[in-house]
């Protein structure tokens, strides 16, 4: 909380004793390996219906289990203790696949689209429970190929400088962000713009 005290919402930047820091794009490029390039991130609200459908295509949850899923959320999230129910099955469904390397595929796939918007969730693009992922992250998901090509770093950075500027209001009692930027920029500031 310290350093997000130093957080200015006007300028976007931190006040150090030596200076003003800003995080820039290509810091989130070099620090967290994120793509600055590409196809930006675009979605809006999932409806319990979207979501449903996105569990069953996506990660194979069958309907009975994805309305339950749905059903005991409020809004389109994941708990992270669900993503990683789903990602030991489908882990161990690999594993008995071996014979039929199709099926073997599918499954892997279906583990990395569990793993990845974990990641999301606690690396990225981080809330104060820290329980749970939104769901809408699948939509870049579906073909595991194809990641690499969406710009995850400028949206990355807009949300640290959304939650940054958020933690800085009096009322805040916690911040909620990608901490591993926050991290280096205290101890190597002068890496920074």
């Amino acid at each position: 909380m310290a350093f997000v005290e130093r957080w200015h919402l006007q300028t976007s930047s931190f006040h150090l004793p030596h200076g003003e820091i800003i995080i820039t794009l290509d810091d989130i490029a070099c620090l967290l390996h994120l793509p600055i390039r590409g196809a930006l991130l675009s979605h809006g609200r999932l409806t319990k219906e979207e979501v449903m459908e996105m569990l069953m295509e996506e990660l194979g949850v069958d309907s009975d289990d994805a309305l339950e899923k749905v059903e005991g959320i409020r809004g389109a999230h994941m708990r992270f203790l669900t993503l990683r129910q789903i990602y030991d099955a489908e882990l161990l469904m690999t594993h008995q696949a071996t014979g039929d390397e199709e099926e073997a595929n599918i499954h892997r796939e279906r583990v990395l689209r569990c793993y990845f918007p974990y990641l999301i969730g606690i690396q990225l693009f981080v809330d104060t429970s820290l329980t749970y992922t939104d769901i809408v992250y699948l939509t870049y998901l579906s073909d595991i190929t194809r990641v690499r090509e969406y710009n995850w770093g400028a949206v990355t950075l807009a949300y640290t400088y959304h939650r940054l500027g958020e933690g800085c209001l009096w009322k805040a009692r916690i911040v909620e962000n990608s901490y591993t930027l926050l991290v280096v920029t205290n101890f190597y500031p002068y890496t920074f713009s």
